[in-house]
């Protein structure tokens, strides 16, 4: 019976150990993934703390049906027909005929 005690103990000792081995390896992989994620979108911003048309696969000419810049909610069209257009989250001029990843339609009226 002290044979299967200690047994007992000397598992339950053995797992305490891996579950602490295995909380350390889930905390540095964490920690790492979380830095990461950090530089790549700091690096993705641009200085106005927009993201760069690379960062989103801009294009000039979407060739999805319905899914232009002009189309989202993002799209600010210019002041009139000539000066440019611009996005919320992407930096630069944007052609109302571009398409990008961050595309969000606009609610339908």
């Amino acid at each position: 019976m002290n044979r299967a005690h200690f047994d007992m103990e000397s598992w339950a000792q053995e797992r305490r150990v891996l579950s602490r081995r295995d909380a350390l390896q889930r905390g540095f992989g964490g920690l790492a993934g979380a830095a990461l994620t950090w530089w790549v979108s700091a690096r993705a911003r641009a200085a106005d703390g927009k993201l760069t048309k690379a960062a989103v696969d801009y294009v000039e000419a979407g060739n999805v049906p319905g899914r232009d810049c002009e189309d989202c909610v993002q799209f600010v069209p210019g002041a009139n027909e000539r000066a440019p257009a611009s996005c919320r989250i992407v930096e630069g001029e944007i052609s109302p005929h571009g398409h990008c990843v961050a595309f969000a339609p606009r609610p339908r009226v």
